[in-house]
């Protein structure tokens, strides 16, 4: 009978262990969609980086394509508020250089989003639990 009793508690102890959250720090799926002068940004990148008084601080982002983004709870962020940086990189013109040595190929890129979205962001949102975390960014 004590052996059942001690391979019951080890099963029990393993099922617990199974049923713990995946997501401790409750991070929130965040979405949305960006526009640059009323067009879906093509390829960039969002940026969240923790504001205001966050007792636990997270940063997260992800790549824009086709003017969405998308970033899943276990990537997500935790309540609170942020400062969103955006970038939008778009090749320069003329500066391509093919060649069949990839030593000697090069192009050059701009960031092409306004400062208010990208160096010198004014950008914030605020991330709640329990509501859909989406953000339009028109630029």
């Amino acid at each position: 009978m004590k052996k059942y009793a001690i391979v019951l508690t080890a099963l029990m102890f393993v099922f617990a262990l199974g049923c713990g959250s995946s997501n401790p720090q409750g991070r929130l799926k965040i979405e949305g969609n960006v526009t640059l002068n009323g067009k879906p940004v093509s390829n960039g990148s969002i940026q969240f980086e923790p504001g205001g008084n966050q007792t636990e601080r997270t940063q997260s982002g992800g790549v824009i394509t086709d003017g969405r983004y998308s970033v899943d709870a276990a990537h997500g962020l935790v309540p609170g508020e942020y400062k969103v940086r955006i970038s939008v990189m778009e090749e320069v013109a003329g500066s391509r250089v093919d060649d069949p040595d990839p030593m000697k190929a090069k192009v050059e890129f701009r960031d092409v989003a306004p400062p208010a979205f990208g160096s010198a962001s004014t950008q914030k949102v605020t991330v709640t639990a329990g509501r859909e975390n989406q953000f339009d960014f028109n630029m």
